[in-house]
């Protein structure tokens, strides 16, 4: 999961200062205008102005208040699996976790994750363990943070129904414990989307179960996602929330928008709610498309998608600009 906040141009003496203070914070890695493309699944992206590896929540808070004393951006790129990064890239720090954000602890039935742990692998840990509750996010392609902030669904199960609390870091530069109430999950989305705050932490309560059981059950699950989506083909999985009591997919392909491509990017032909780097995708091409796709199911249903993939930096504010305009029909919007 990546997170954006809009700031003004940092001065120069500035970003001259936050540099040499990332660089005394002790366990950082810093690197400069590395790019994103790579570190995502999409592979499509520009550089970051830093990107920063952080091992603990001390040091993420450090990187965080630093942020905050020079103006600068501050970002957290996750499995890069659900964004889109725009082809200029992003100014400020990029950060992401590792170190002891990546590790987990049981007790009993309750396990206490690191956002940075991927969830795939927490899952299998867990079921091979016989804790049961997370099989069906098995396949979700996402570290425990990332889910958390976006409330994973898959095949029924939503994060929400095993998690306990999260650990946050503010964009004040705070950390605190929120319950699940305080989180406030609904369909694909937390209050964390509206406040920015990161996760570094969640503890999730499962149940005891058949490990054997369990272990077969992801191994099902995880056949039938990969069956369902394109292979081979660098993507961000689906591109647009399913609007109510209906799909997205289904959706676009009624409108005839299967195989419609913009420079390298594609509306898959094996489901129409993936976008497919075919090769030399720009980030510009992916988000044509999506306006494409977003026009016509709003002339033919009436229907606004809305993007699942995070639309990073300068790219929300196309697509909200595009919206503004009046060139996309606007249904009113859903509870969630």
């Amino acid at each position: 999961m990546l997170t954006d906040r809009p700031s003004e141009p940092v001065p120069e003496a500035a970003k001259r200062s936050l540099a040499t203070a990332l660089a005394a914070v002790p366990g950082l890695v810093v690197r400069s205008g590395e790019p994103l493309a790579r570190y995502t699944t999409f592979r499509i992206g520009g550089p970051a102005e830093w990107l920063v590896d952080i091992p603990s929540q001390r040091a993420l808070l450090a990187v965080v208040r630093l942020a905050i004393g020079s103006g600068a951006p501050f970002h957290l790129l996750g499995l890069g699996s659900n964004v889109l990064i725009p082809d200029a890239g992003l100014p400020g720090i990029v950060g992401r976790l590792g170190g002891e954000l990546k590790r987990a602890r049981v007790r009993g039935n309750l396990v206490s994750a690191g956002a940075a742990l991927p969830l795939p692998q927490l899952a299998r840990r867990m079921a091979g363990r016989g804790l049961l509750g997370l099989e069906a996010l098995s396949g979700f392609p996402s570290t425990v943070g990332g889910a958390v902030c976006m409330n994973a669904g898959c095949y029924g199960t939503e994060i929400k129904d095993v998690l306990v609390s999260a650990t946050v870091v503010e964009r004040d530069g705070t950390a605190r414990r929120m319950t699940l109430a305080e989180l406030e999950p609904a369909y694909r989305t937390t209050v964390l989307q509206r406040t920015g705050a990161l996760v570094t932490r969640a503890v999730f309560r499962l149940r005891a179960g058949d490990a054997p059981a369990a272990m077969a059950r992801i191994d099902e699950l995880n056949k039938k996602r990969w069956a369902s989506l394109p292979s081979g083909q660098p993507n961000a999985g689906s591109i647009f929330k399913n609007p109510p009591g209906d799909y997205a997919g289904r959706l676009i392909e009624a409108c005839g928008l299967k195989g419609l491509a913009v420079g390298g990017a594609e509306i898959s032909l094996k489901h129409a709610n993936v976008i497919v780097n075919t090769g030399g995708a720009s980030a510009a091409d992916v988000l044509a498309l999506m306006l494409r796709a977003r026009a016509a199911v709003g002339e033919r249903f009436g229907v606004d998608l809305r993007p699942e993939v995070v639309l990073a930096g300068s790219l929300r504010a196309a697509w909200d600009r595009a919206g503004e305009s009046g060139a996309i029909p606007v249904s009113p919007p859903d509870p969630t």
